[in-house]
């Protein structure tokens, strides 16, 4: 595995901390930089920078030009010289975007320790203790088994959180006192 902050690659990248909520106008300020600062879009809706407060820029032997730009803080420093982040870190961010904003994976769906209800197979309607992702697809759980807790992986469809549960019982109990209703009407 290579180091991100290598100051051996070609180029390489400088880490530039901006003043707070200035990353545009510190990249307007380095332009002659080639300032990168990715962005996503937060689950509210808004566009936001994926590590606010800082900006990437391509690595210069001039770098007390960006040091001491407006809207610029300072660099990520090693001993007296700038750090470098490798290329290799800002190709794989730019792969990543989509329409110019970077398309982050989604939240996990169970937290972990949260209880869960079994929707099919031969646990169905046993609740178990979410323990973390086993793979795509596939959550661990652990589950009370004759006074001992057992762990096993059950699809990521399969399970459901005691809150979505109830909320699905619910509706279910609502629908059947409607139809109920309608036949009773006629």
């Amino acid at each position: 595995m290579t180091d991100p902050f290598s100051n051996n690659s070609k180029t390489g990248w400088f880490v530039v901390q901006t003043n707070p909520q200035r990353e545009q106008f510190a990249s307007d300020q380095i332009a002659d930089h080639e300032p990168y600062c990715p962005r996503f879009k937060a689950p509210t809706g808004r566009i936001k920078p994926l590590f606010t407060g800082y900006i990437f820029c391509v690595a210069t032997k001039y770098w007390s030009e960006i040091k001491n730009a407006p809207g610029v803080r300072s660099l990520l420093m090693i001993g007296d010289n700038p750090a470098k982040l490798s290329d290799a870190v800002i190709l794989n961010w730019r792969a990543q975007e989509r329409g110019g904003l970077v398309q982050l994976p989604d939240p996990p769906r169970f937290k972990a320790g949260e209880k869960l209800v079994v929707l099919r197979g031969t646990l169905t309607n046993r609740v178990v203790i979410h323990s973390g992702m086993s793979g795509k697809d596939r959550e661990d759980v652990l589950i009370d088994m004759l006074g001992s807790m057992v762990k096993l992986s059950i699809k990521t469809d399969d399970l459901v959180s005691e809150a979505e549960r109830d909320a699905r019982n619910s509706l279910r109990e609502r629908r059947k006192t409607l139809i109920r209703s309608r036949n009773v009407s006629r």
